[in-house]
């Protein structure tokens, strides 16, 4: 059997340095997870650092180690009575985190350093002067919800050091990013964020999934089910759904509400769930590694966030081709009013929420015809194929030395 040569015209995958504060199970955990997963390994190739050490019980951190891109380094022994002093033990991960940097620079001889959470960002800016690569940064979050996280000085070091970083991508605010001085030509705007392949092969499986799931839950085949996706913590506003419950079960008592994420509140929901009487309308299942047969199952999606609008969570809940009722927060992200996929209530209204969602349960296909404006939407629009282009035409250029224009990206140049 005559042995395939590799072309010798083609160009060496270029090699990215990932620097994330931990490989949980939110929204930028899974979104690197996805980049790695998809990201052709011809072109480009991963290492992944954490700021924090790693104890073993991340989400994503089996799935990078069998991968071969990320070797987790245990917090020291010797040096765990500094976690009893805060801010010595914040600079001694910052050491951490450049040893590893340093490390990987001699082994791995990354191209391009690409950082993607909050604290991590003050170790990219010293790993780019120090190695001098080429510095993309992924922006986590809104501003409000950094302020929420305790980050709150995060974007003045934006707006003090955005000369250090060549790209800004961004699936938040571009708006924002401009207020605090970072020109146009560093934001990216994120152009597709969801594995539409996947969603397929999950949406051709509906009514399998619809069986399986209330199976599952001990639930009447002919349930409806509400689902809401996202960590339990106040900002997610879970408790103003959980509010609207009461009123809904009395209008359509075999409605159940199915909740996925772990996080403080959960006691506070479970609790005040009892105390308004519906604990056996109410599943609060915790963290789902693939919550994609959840959105098969279900008939109508809560968007309850409060501080931003579209999220990963909620694209998905659009590909599958769910009615949406979402909160109005006011977000350029918002893509209800324009796309026409579900209704927007004003912002924490308990009782305009439950309208809406009865609204669209009284339809007589349940918010099919709604759903579908979504799923096509995201045909077109959101496929994370789209943001794996861009980043990897991004590392390209700034391998290249070559000046790249977000208006590049968006006229398909690359």
């Amino acid at each position: 059997m005559k042995k395939k040569c590799k072309n010798v015209n083609d160009p060496a995958p270029i090699h990215v340095l990932h620097l994330i504060d931990r490989l949980t199970g939110n929204g930028t955990g899974n979104w690197l997870r996805d980049i790695v997963r998809l990201t052709q390994s011809a072109k480009v190739q991963h290492f992944v650092i954490t700021f924090s050490p790693d104890k073993g019980n991340w989400v994503y951190g089996d799935s990078f180690r069998e991968k071969g891109i990320y070797r987790p380094f245990p917090m020291p022994r010797g040096l765990k009575w500094l976690k009893r002093k805060p801010t010595v033990w914040f600079l001694v991960r910052y050491l951490l985190v450049l040893w590893q940097g340093l490390k990987a620079f001699f082994w791995f001889r990354p191209a391009i350093i690409h950082v993607h959470t909050c604290n991590s960002f003050t170790a990219g800016l010293l790993l780019r002067v120090v190695l001098w690569r080429p510095l993309v940064h992924t922006v986590p979050l809104l501003f409000s919800q950094m302020e929420d996280h305790g980050v709150a000085w995060l974007p003045k070091l934006y707006a003090r050091f955005y000369n250090l970083v060549d790209c800004f991508f961004t699936g938040a605010s571009r708006e924002e990013l401009r207020k605090i001085g970072i020109p146009d030509s560093k934001i990216f705007p994120i152009r597709g964020v969801i594995d539409l392949q996947a969603i397929e092969a999950v949406r051709k499986q509906r009514s399998e999934h619809h069986k399986i799931i209330r199976e599952s839950l001990c639930l009447p085949s002919d349930c409806l089910m509400a689902l809401s996706v996202g960590r339990l913590h106040p900002t997610k506003g879970h408790l103003y759904a959980l509010e609207a419950i009461p009123s809904l079960v009395r209008e359509f008592p075999n409605l159940h509400w199915v909740v996925l994420g772990e996080g403080k509140q959960h006691a506070e929901l479970e609790e005040r769930a009892k105390d308004l009487g519906i604990s056996t309308h109410v599943h609060l299942l915790g963290y789902q590694d693939n919550p994609l047969p959840y959105y098969a199952a279900a008939t109508v999606y809560f968007r309850t966030v409060i501080l931003e609008a579209e999220n990963l969570s909620s694209y998905q809940a659009m590909a599958m081709g769910l009615p949406v009722v979402g909160f109005d927060t006011g977000c350029e992200t918002e893509l209800i009013r324009d796309v026409g996929h579900g209704v927007l209530v004003p912002l924490k209204n308990i009782n305009a929420f439950s309208a809406a969602v009865t609204k669209i349960l009284t339809l007589p296909d349940r918010g099919r015809e709604m759903g579908r404006l979504g799923w096509s939407y995201s045909e077109k629009n959101l496929d994370i194929q789209k943001a794996i282009a861009d980043y990897t035409a991004v590392y390209i250029a700034l391998k290249k030395g070559v000046k790249v224009q977000s208006e590049q990206l968006q006229r398909d140049v690359w």
